[in-house]
């Protein structure tokens, strides 16, 4: 068995194929799922008809004051823009109803600060800072596809050479290069929301470049070199597969047939243009076909929104329900959660409203009589969670419950609210220390890169451990575990993927735990 990745949101890769020829890409048609309708509060009005891809984010490219004093300020990777356009991207109201978590789409201003943002030549000065498990690339295994690692002391050059018959992702890559550590805080500061970057590397030709698969993260895709073509599914039901993680679809032997999935966006990815995925929707990319330029490889930035990872969903909330109750995660005749109907999967498979998302349920205290402060939007916020998971708990399982207040009356929901919305503040503290430090203490020598890739590797067994107390909180413990003295509880009684994931829509089946492997598997 080939060496294989132990940690790092990295996508299904494929080892280059011949060049196919492709029916040209019709227009977008994200449409909307009706099973991913259920994020909006009950009683929330619609916002006037508005396109999702017609959002405006970014800024305008003349010069302002505050521009021209954060360049003279910083003299390298500007970030301003990226902070602009991200706030203004997820606090749009069009975003937040229609497209957050319910669908995909391609906006259609180019997010001109972006185009060259990461280019080969950055690559080429910037790939050496990564350790050998964190530059990858797709390779056949029996009936699978997986992710293999660089070669310990490999070099730019090995990494062009593979690209001649793979895609190449740099795993990770937020966390450890500067300029990218910059758009990943950004991000988090945008979203209040766990986030993980990687940069994809492809060249010209290959007609898969990442096999159809879906992940475990919502992303934002942003293409800064050359182009890439990729196609958009609406999600299998999961009942389909149920012994299978519909996050982790496509990935090792598992094999998914888009000739079944309903096509809702094909479109070829220039250098500025943003897409959007929400987790769970099959994906897959070429770089070959009319439309595709022959002349500069692909680079593009794969923006993960980690919710669903770190246990900030209705579904992660309701385990949590259950077993501080003594009840199983599974439904109540002993199924996986993957036997409901998508409609219901999807509501409980929904990102919790915290961070930027939770400006929906405190909206009402902006109206009111003032007294804002933070304790009171805590207070309104635990309350407008814990009757949204009863609500959930209830149609997810009718007969089970009966109703909402049957839930209330059953499982300790007020509990687990707060329990969450301290391992949301967890989480994000320890990404924010994370990213500020990759941002600004860029490693001068072999000596202080390994001394960053050590402390990098202390502080993903530092985000491990939130998980696992969580899950230990869960099942009755109140005081502190080490990661490795619990393991990971099962959300909703899912099954195991058909391989573990090396994260990012990557299978992977490590021979040895390397020190910072992630325990629960990562998508996209």
């Amino acid at each position: 068995m080939p060496r294989m990745l132990p940690r790092g949101l990295s996508s299904v890769m494929l080892l280059g194929c011949a060049s196919a020829a492709l029916v040209p890409a019709p227009s977008s048609r994200a449409l909307l799922n009706p099973a991913w309708s259920a994020l909006r509060p009950r009683g929330a009005k619609m916002s006037a008809a508005v396109q999702l891809e017609d959002i405006k984010a970014a800024p305008p490219p003349a010069l302002t004051p505050f521009s021209l004093a954060e360049a003279v300020s910083i003299q390298g990777f500007p970030e301003l823009p990226w902070r602009y356009a991200l706030r203004n991207l997820v606090t749009d109201e069009t975003f937040l109803e229609q497209g957050w978590a319910r669908r995909p789409f391609k906006l259609k201003q180019e997010w001109e600060f972006a185009v060259n943002a990461y280019t080969m030549g950055d690559v080429e000065r910037d790939v050496s800072m990564l350790p050998a498990q964190f530059v990858a690339h797709g390779m056949q295994w029996g009936n699978g596809i997986y992710n293999k690692p660089m070669d310990a002391g490999f070099s730019f050059e090995d990494v062009s050479r593979t690209m001649s018959g793979a895609t190449v992702v740099m795993l990770n890559a937020g966390f450890i290069v500067p300029s990218l550590a910059k758009v990943s805080l950004a991000t988090l500061e945008a979203t209040r929301l766990p986030i993980w970057l990687n940069v994809y590397l492809t060249r010209p030709g290959l007609a898969s470049s990442t096999q159809l698969h879906t992940d475990k993260q919502d992303v934002l895709v942003v293409q800064t070199t050359g182009r890439k073509r990729w196609r958009v599914y609406a999600p299998p039901e999961p009942a389909e597969a149920a012994e299978l993680d519909p996050f982790a679809r496509g990935k090792g032997t598992d094999q998914m047939d888009a000739s079944k999935l309903k096509l809702l966006v094909d479109t070829v990815m220039a250098p500025g243009q943003v897409l959007y995925i929400p987790a769970a929707f099959p994906h897959e990319t070429d770089t070959v076909g009319e439309t595709v330029s022959e002349k500069e490889s692909s680079v593009h930035l794969t923006i993960g929104i980690d919710t669903h990872l770190w246990g900030l969903s209705w579904a992660q909330a309701r385990a949590t329900a259950l077993q501080r109750a003594g009840l199983p995660a599974s439904l109540s005749d002993g199924a996986s959660v993957n036997c409901l109907p998508l409609d219901r999967w999807s509501s409980l498979h929904s990102p919790l409203p915290v961070g930027f998302a939770a400006a929906r349920y405190l909206s009402p205290l902006c109206h009111g009589d003032g007294g804002l402060s933070a304790a009171r939007a805590e207070k309104a916020l635990c309350a407008a969670i814990s009757d949204e998971l009863a609500r959930r708990m209830a149609e997810a399982e009718p007969t089970r419950w009966g109703s909402a207040a049957a839930v209330l009356d059953a499982v300790p929901v007020s509990d687990v609210t707060k329990r969450m919305l301290e391992h949301h503040r967890a989480v994000l503290a320890q990404q924010t220390r994370m990213y500020l430090r990759a941002a600004h203490s860029a490693p001068r020598s072999s000596r202080d890169r390994a001394a960053a890739q050590a402390a990098l590797f202390e502080d993903m067994d530092e985000l491990d451990l939130s998980m696992s107390q969580l899950d230990a909180w869960g099942r009755g413990a109140e005081a502190s575990q080490t990661p490795t003295a619990v393991a990971a509880s099962p959300v909703g009684n899912s099954p195991a993927p058909a391989a573990k994931s090396g994260g990012f829509g990557a299978a992977a089946a490590p021979t040895r735990k390397a020190k910072g492997g992630k325990k629960k598997s990562k998508a996209r």
